[in-house]
């Protein structure tokens, strides 16, 4: 596996991205969308199994005597706070109407899902990060790591007596966990489909790191800008609602006034706003 064409794997043309009302109007209004901080999502597990999982590899892997003592600062790396970075993700699906989704997401009987345009997405997000597809097989993610710590053992090897002064004894392997670890997921979320928006490591000072309140403490967020007129948006569904007739005229509604063009067909260019087919009753 070549760890690095992960990053580069082509987006499916529509990525949907579930929401509440209040989620909705704000990224309309505010033409942007937000990345929360990796240590602040609602499963800390992710990032924990991501970090077992080189634990696991790291000491079962043959290791040249050579690069022994750089493995050992690696598996002591592991021991510490590997998780003190800012690296902020966003969660797309590339399913627009799943059952799990609107349950998680979409709030007591008033939930959507945006459809961006994939290939738009990776665009806005280059100059940050990348926008990268979830791995959900074990073997595919053990394969992922291991491949991982082999690249960072030879990219060691390779580092002159003046780089290795200047750099961590465990190499980038924080930093490379930190890139790896949101896109590892138990098999069970497959039905998810997913795709995430996955930053680089972020100093606080940058003017679109934020933090917003949560239920017991602050959260750290990224604001993507979303640019385009249209900010990329190809669909919107209206998720189960007692009232999805007047859901989708208001929806029509807010990208108009917002200068965002509405269509009724998907052959015609414009949002197309539809009602989900999901038989599912929250109220």
């Amino acid at each position: 596996m070549n760890v690095k064409e992960i990053l580069q794997r082509t987006p499916p043309r529509i990525l949907y991205h579930y929401t509440t009302q209040q989620g909705l109007l704000g990224i309309i209004s505010n033409q942007e969308i937000w990345a929360t901080h990796t240590q602040y999502l609602n499963d800390i597990r992710e990032f924990r199994h991501a970090t077992e999982l080189a634990r696991q590899e790291l000491s079962s892997m043959p290791v040249e005597e050579s690069s022994r003592e750089y493995v050992s600062h690696m598996q002591k790396a592991l021991l510490g706070e590997v998780e003190a970075i800012n690296v902020c993700v966003c969660s797309f699906s590339a399913q627009g109407d799943v059952l799990s989704q609107w349950r998680t997401y979409g709030g007591a009987a008033s939930g959507f899902a945006i459809g961006f345009s994939g290939e738009h997405l990776r665009e806005i997000v280059a100059e940050w990060g990348w926008l990268v597809p979830v791995l959900y097989e074990e073997h595919e993610q053990r394969l992922l790591v291991r491949t991982l710590l082999k690249d960072l053992i030879e990219e060691n090897r390779n580092r002159s007596p003046e780089e290795r002064l200047s750099t961590p004894r465990s190499g980038n392997l924080r930093a490379y966990l930190n890139r790896y670890a949101p896109i590892l997921k138990h098999k069970s979320f497959r039905e998810e489909d997913e795709w995430r928006i996955v930053t680089r490591p972020l100093p606080c000072v940058n003017e679109r790191f934020s933090y917003r309140p949560g239920p017991s403490m602050l959260i750290p967020y990224f604001r993507f800008p979303l640019g385009k007129e249209s900010l990329g948006i190809q669909e919107i569904v209206v998720g189960p609602t007692p009232h999805p007739e007047q859901s989708i005229r208001s929806v029509e509604g807010i990208l108009t006034k917002n200068f965002i063009k509405v269509s009724s067909s998907s052959e015609v260019e414009g949002v197309v706003v539809s009602r989900s087919e999901v038989p599912y009753r929250n109220w």
